[in-house]
């Protein structure tokens, strides 16, 4: 029955969040949380999300730039990494990233975006109730020159650490 409701004109993203996200996508070096430890993680050591040379232009970013990934809930900062096999508006995180990593001094450091504070709950399968983690409406923004050093500094930090500098 629902499927009959479902109108294939209303499946684009909304103008206000205008790109789509797959949310929690597999790496060569992810997998799930379990694995923590950022040293494993010998590339790809932030979880950068992958966008299209011409949508990271059009933002007036760069490759490895730190941009804002905005959804109806949450706002996460993550890196960018250039994949010009995605689609215009397509835009892809990896998933197994943004926990608390122990650090050898007792600090604990954030590796990676967490994903899940993209995604509304709201937003499922009507059948299973699983959140559609692969079609997450979003926007992108530039961030400030502070708020980008701030994330940069704290990945170099745990990424040293890591390596036990």
């Amino acid at each position: 029955e629902w499927l009959a409701r479902l109108d294939p004109r209303a499946a684009g993203a909304p103008k206000e969040f205008p790109f789509m996200l797959a949310a929690g996508g597999r790496r060569m070096f992810n997998a799930n949380q379990i694995f923590r430890d950022p040293a494993w993680r010998r590339e790809d050591p932030d979880g950068a999300m992958l966008i299209n040379s011409s949508d990271l232009r059009n933002l007036g970013a760069e490759d490895g730039d730190w941009v804002a990934v905005e959804s109806v809930i949450g706002r996460l900062v993550v890196r960018c990494k250039l994949d010009d096999a995605l689609r215009n508006g397509q835009l892809a995180l990896p998933h197994g990233y943004g926990q608390a990593y122990p650090a050898s001094d007792g600090e604990r450091l954030i590796n990676g975006p967490r994903i899940n504070l993209l995604t509304e709950s709201g937003n499922r399968d009507p059948i299973a109730g699983t959140p559609y983690h692969k079609n997450v409406a979003v926007r992108l923004a530039l961030v400030s020159a502070q708020e980008a050093a701030a994330y940069q500094s704290q990945s170099e930090r745990i990424h040293l650490k890591a390596a036990g500098q």
